[in-house]
């Protein structure tokens, strides 16, 4: 029962945070949305001596799902404040979004050379993909502060509390599910139109370039604490 006496069913807290995704609030969501299509883009194209595009779903998937769980999870534990797991991570959530950017330069080293050693190839599996959005996952939600929908203020208001902190935790969990589906949706959505084309296909190496680079920069503003300017930035838009 959240705040007022209002109940949050289930689906109610999924479709909460897949509308978000096709609202006004993305605007907020922008705060890591450009970059979780990055991953998924140039994991894709970065595969060297590739020709044709594999089946979409089929390569993407397994990351897709590996992301999800691993934002999913930690975006809730640090909703759900009252939690005992969730105090350390929100005391020390300035040096883990520091160790965050540095996971995503990784990652983003990963990529470029993928994308340029064919030795490497033999790496490239599902497998591997798995682990880096898993890494990708649980930085993003260290570095993402989500802007207060009227459905998320709701679960805030039980998340916060000793006593309904686990309720609120297992709503904040289902609303991050339904903001990960709508982009993994997005995503697989984009990539399926990019693929078609033979033109975009010859300028695959240049694609998971570009996807590098944003990653790049959004390892370095969370590193240098530039990230604060960028969330400021769509705030601003969004009010």
């Amino acid at each position: 029962m959240g705040q007022g006496g209002s109940v949050i069913g289930a689906g109610e807290a999924v479709w909460g945070g897949f509308s978000a995704f096709f609202s006004i609030w993305q605007l907020c969501i922008l705060q890591f949305s450009p970059f979780f299509l990055a991953f998924i883009v140039g994991t894709f194209f970065c595969t060297p001596g590739q020709r044709h595009a594999p089946p979409v779903i089929r390569a993407t998937l397994p990351a897709s799902l590996a992301w999800t769980l691993s934002f999913t999870l930690l975006y809730s534990l640090l909703i759900a404040s009252a939690l005992p797991l969730s105090r350390p991570l929100i005391s020390n959530l300035g040096s883990l979004r520091i160790i965050a950017g540095v996971l995503i330069l990784l990652v983003s080293l990963y990529i470029f050379l993928m994308g340029r050693r064919a030795s490497l190839a033999k790496w490239h599996r599902p497998s591997t993909l798995i682990v880096l959005a898993m890494v990708i996952g649980i930085s993003f939600a260290l570095m993402y502060s989500p802007c207060i929908t009227p459905m998320l203020s709701d679960i805030m208001g039980l998340a916060t509390q000793r006593g309904t902190a686990r309720e609120g935790w297992y709503l904040a969990f289902l609303y991050g599910l339904g903001t990960s589906i709508a982009m993994c949706a997005f995503a697989w959505a984009l990539i399926a139109v990019l693929s078609r084309s033979a033109a975009v296909w010859r300028k695959a190496r240049w694609i998971s370039d570009a996807c590098v680079l944003v990653l790049v920069v959004l390892g370095l503003m969370n590193i240098s604490g530039l990230m604060t300017f960028y969330k400021a930035f769509l705030l601003g838009l969004a009010l």
